[in-house]
């Protein structure tokens, strides 16, 4: 995606994440859980560093969906070459958590 000069940093990742959303949308072999998991997972995206932390479970619990429907996602979105995921330690408990990233393809080329 080309960037608009007129654009502040801020603006051109909000519309970089949108056009990654419209990109899953677009995608008509994903299922609907697939993407309504991507767009959960976008929407929740930190700018500032292109990331979100979220467990499968809570994932699950938001958007009503069965854990291993949004584990099954994931592998999904993974495997489009969508997202990417690194497994992070977070709280005092030191839980497991996922950490996603967007994956802009356009920006890769």
């Amino acid at each position: 995606m080309r960037n608009e000069p007129e654009l502040s940093e801020a603006g051109q990742w909000y519309r970089d994440r949108d056009e990654w959303i419209r990109h899953v949308l677009g995608r008509s072999y994903l299922t609907a859980d697939c993407q309504r998991v991507g767009i959960f997972i976008a929407m929740h995206m930190n700018r500032r560093d292109n990331h979100t932390k979220h467990q499968q479970k809570t994932i699950a619990k938001d958007l009503n969906l069965n854990p291993s429907t949004v584990k099954r996602a994931v592998a999904k979105l993974i495997d489009e070459g969508l997202i990417s995921k690194d497994q992070v330690q977070r709280g005092r408990r030191g839980r497991a958590v996922n950490q996603y990233r967007l994956i802009f393809a356009w920006q890769a080329l």
